[in-house]
């Protein structure tokens, strides 16, 4: 018995005495001791954490060298390789992360939804309830600063920019056809559903080298990841209905639906500013599979087909009617992969294609264009570290565009074809110096076989950290773009537009409480394309010669924290602008342009009820319209522009998954205003020709929709 003793004390004693005492303590660069910091081991159990004055204590039986790592949140990993005759009381300095959630981050031009690294702007979600957005994409953004009000358009239109020099990318590739069919006087809608996406970013300048050919703005589409669960939803709306059905397996998922949409019984109840012969009817398949066969590896592959059909006559007093029929077909498929080649380096390549045919009769002439987009392109993204990040990408942008011009007898006017390659690559480095300053140096490069010449675009931005909440952030760039293939179907000897982005912009809050954002801007534009005639079909005289300025402050304003279960924001807008271009005969500003821009959104979530209230409403200063065919260039405005919408969705579950009934009424104090001018195809007796005042095609809009998913 004394002899166990004997052993069992002597092992405790050996064991003692190969344990060693390793104390310490952590302390940032200013000396502040730092509590809660993980001190380990690397490779054992054997660690603690430091105390509120930043001391840690523990012992270890390592006997060989051993590695130890101090780490905690917002600051970079600590390490150190020590040995039995080193000190062990180990003083460890931790350094500020500049990736850490308070970190300065480059914002200048672009307002970001669901970001996951930092609290977001704008949600997904918010774009199904912003009362004037019904569940497009497009309309939630026009509640952003920077963008015009434009009831009888539907498209962004960014800082001065016309529709064309805005572009919508999905997972970082082209979608050259993001809107439905546009015929005159009627606004449209974008093409792709709000649910399709987890993601948004909005730039209205000074954006990243990765993205070319848009002058003015750049809307960043991200989809969903592969889904968890299996899925059926169904809706039923006033005007028409919808279902999709998602199966998951076990690494992705898969998805189908099918929409279907007939404006017949609004246009056949309201009262409308148009002679509807074919009301609105459209059909929408789509479908995608989510893949991931590793855990860094992600497949998307998405295809999308939508037809639509409608016909319409003008019923302007006094003027012979203006008869419009339009069809259209559009398929866009989008195929994308990404993956690691090690710890540091990733890569994602892609290709999206677009098939649209727009079939078109306006009086007596048929149009019927077809336009083939490929976009291929690859990028790679280097960690030099956790503060330098470098992108490299290659990409193609193919066109292929064929139109046909003939009277509606099919006597043939003017057939063209047209295809163009535009090869492109860029280099950008993202450079965080510390947690209060990084910059952002970039370059790209395009060239266009049509217009057989090169371009190159340095970009280059910056942020700097003002405060715990606050910072400023700065752009520059220059930004390129093909003319559109309506006026290089007459003359292929053209050359790029292109515009320089001036951006500064101050930001103060987090977006999940309450958010401030200031931003000037200066835009000049040099290259427009210009025109002389009077007829927009066929343009004489095309060249390069056009010209023009875009200067302006916008104002965000995001609060979800004052009131409880109440958020809402506020932006403002003023822009001046001039520009020479298409047919103007000198510089004036454009007629889509509004000089002031207010929207006020809200939303109220009533806990009690499971209902959301909400309301949206957008007040435009008057726009100014000059007909550029007239001799006389007097200018005709427009009336204060105002629309209130106010919405409601009620959930409710059916067995453990949530529906909404939701209703939303549009233009609720019925404003008859005018709100654009068209340009008369006839000329009047003293060879002017005339602008025609364009109302709203329904007063009011009602929609009630019943979202159901089991």
């Amino acid at each position: 018995m004394k002899k166990s003793i004997l052993v069992v004390l002597l092992f405790i004693n050996l064991l003692s005495a190969a344990q060693l005492t390793i104390k310490g303590k952590v302390s940032n660069k200013k000396h502040i001791p730092i509590p809660g910091v993980n001190v380990f081991i690397e490779g054992s159990y054997d660690g603690s954490s430091s105390d509120s004055n930043g001391e840690f204590n523990f012992s270890t039986q390592s006997n060989e060298n051993i590695t130890l790592v101090a780490s905690f949140i917002g600051y970079d990993t600590w390490k150190r390789t020590i040995t039995k005759s080193d000190s062990l009381v180990i003083q460890i300095i931790l350094t500020e992360s500049v990736n850490s959630l308070d970190a300065v981050s480059i914002t200048a031009g672009t307002f970001a939804a669901s970001d996951k690294k930092r609290a977001s702007i704008l949600q997904p979600l918010d774009i199904y309830t912003t009362a004037s957005a019904n569940g497009d994409v497009m309309a939630a953004m026009r509640t952003m600063p920077g963008t015009q009000a434009s009831a009888d358009d539907g498209r962004l239109l960014v800082r001065g920019g016309d529709v064309y020099e805005s572009k919508t990318f999905i997972d970082g590739l082209l979608t050259a056809k993001p809107y439905n069919s546009k015929t005159p006087d009627i606004a449209t809608r974008g093409r792709f559903s709000p649910s399709l996406f987890s993601g948004v970013q909005f730039s209205s300048g000074g954006y990243s080298a990765k993205f070319g050919q848009a002058l003015s703005s750049v809307l960043e589409l991200n989809s969903t990841e592969p889904a968890s669960s299996d899925n059926f939803g169904f809706s039923l709306m006033s005007i028409g209905g919808e279902g999709s059905y998602t199966k998951a397996f076990k690494k992705g998922s898969a998805t189908a639906s099918a929409g279907y949409t007939n404006m017949g019984i609004y246009q056949s109840l309201m009262n409308s500013a148009l002679n509807w012969t074919k009301p609105v009817e459209s059909v929408n398949l789509s479908a995608n599979v989510k893949y991931k066969p590793n855990t860094s590896g992600t497949l998307k592959a998405f295809v999308n087909y939508d037809y639509s059909e409608l016909a319409y006559e003008t019923l302007d007093e006094g003027i012979t009617p203006f008869r419009v029929m339009n069809k259209n077909n559009n398929i866009y498929s989008n195929i994308n992969y990404k993956d690691c080649l090690s710890e540091n380096t990733c890569y994602k390549i892609g290709v999206a294609s677009t098939y649209d045919k727009n079939e078109i009769e306006l009086n007596n002439n048929s149009n019927t264009t077809i336009e083939n987009s490929i976009e291929s392109k690859i990028t790679i993204t280097h960690f030099f570290s956790e503060k330098v990040k470098f992108d490299v990408g290659l990409g193609d942008n193919y066109l292929d565009y064929n139109q046909q011009i003939s009277q509606t007898d099919g006597t043939p006017i003017f057939d063209s074809q047209l295809s163009d390659h535009i090869a492109s690559a860029f280099l950008e480095t993202e450079i965080k110096f510390n947690k209060y300053l990084a910059i952002r140096p970039g370059l790209r490069s395009e060239y266009s076989t049509i217009l057989s010449k090169w371009n190159i675009a340095p970009r280059f931005a910056l942020a700097v950290k003002t405060g715990k909440n606050s910072q400023f952030s700065a752009a520059w760039g220059r930004y390129y773009q093909n003319p559109q293939s309506d006026y290089l179907k007459f003359n292929k000897s053209l050359n790029f537009e292109n515009a320089s982005h001036y951006i500064a912009s101050y930001q103060w809050g987090v977006a999940s409480k309450r958010l401030l954002r200031t931003e000037l801007y200066h835009k000049k534009y040099n290259q427009l394309i210009t025109w002389e005639g009077n007829n927009t079909y066929y343009p004489k005289n095309i060249s390069n010669e056009g010209k023009g300025y875009a200067s302006g402050i916008d104002i965000f304003w995001k609060d979800k924290k004052s009131i409880k279960h109440f958020e809402y924001w506020l932006t403002y807008s003023y822009i001046d602008t001039k520009r020479k271009y298409q047919n103007f005969k000198e510089m004036a500003k454009p007629n889509y342009v509004a000089d002031h821009t207010f929207s006020l959104v809200t939303k109220y979530w009533a806990n009690s009820i499971s209902t959301q209230f909400g309301t949206s409403l957008t007040i435009a200063s008057p726009r100014t319209f000059i007909n550029p065919n007239s001799t006389e260039a007097i200018p005709i405005k427009t009336n204060t522009y105002s629309n209130l919408s106010v919405n409601m969705s009620h959930v409710f579950y059916l067995g453990d998954r949530y529906s909404v009934f939701y209703v939303s009424l549009s233009n609720v104090l019925g404003n008859t205003s005018t709100i654009s001018y068209r340009l008369n195809s006839i000329a009047d007796t003293n060879g002017n020709y005339a602008l025609t005042p364009i109302k709203r095609d329904l007063n009011r809009f009602l929609f009630v929709g019943l979202f159901l998913s089991f």
